[in-house]
């Protein structure tokens, strides 16, 4: 990330999903969030082939940039893509409805903490 981080920045962290799937997620994240902390993620590089670690691919969203009402453009993904997003509770939030906005979310659980939360979602 080039710049501080504030409270109003959410970390985006994708697995169990390929380049493409990735893409499509940060692509919604951006259209929602215009101005992302970091460089555009959407077009993300494919891992090396026969590569058997796991990738997280990252992404941190500055949630005061969301318009209302959402304007997440919905996605289409190839298998199911769990997402860990961590930050404060609100914009922790803000990101999750976006990200609701775009597929179908199933809330895995939420992990409170005395300034910031995770929350665990499976994008289908």
């Amino acid at each position: 990330m080039s710049g501080p981080e504030s409270a109003d920045h959410v970390s985006v962290h994708l697995t169990g999903c390929g380049h493409q799937d990735a893409g499509a997620v940060f692509r919604a994240l951006e259209t929602a969030f215009p101005e992302v902390a970091e460089p555009s993620r959407s077009d993300v590089e494919a891992a090396r082939a026969g590569s058997e670690h796991p990738v997280v691919w990252t992404m941190v969203v500055d949630a005061r940039t969301g318009h209302t009402p959402s304007t997440a453009t919905p996605g289409t993904l190839s298998g199911p893509v769990d997402v860990d997003l961590f930050g404060a509770a609100d914009p922790v939030r803000k990101v999750k409805q976006e990200l609701a906005a775009a597929f179908t979310v199933e809330g895995l659980g939420t992990v409170p903490g005395e300034h910031e939360m995770e929350a665990r979602l499976r994008l289908t």
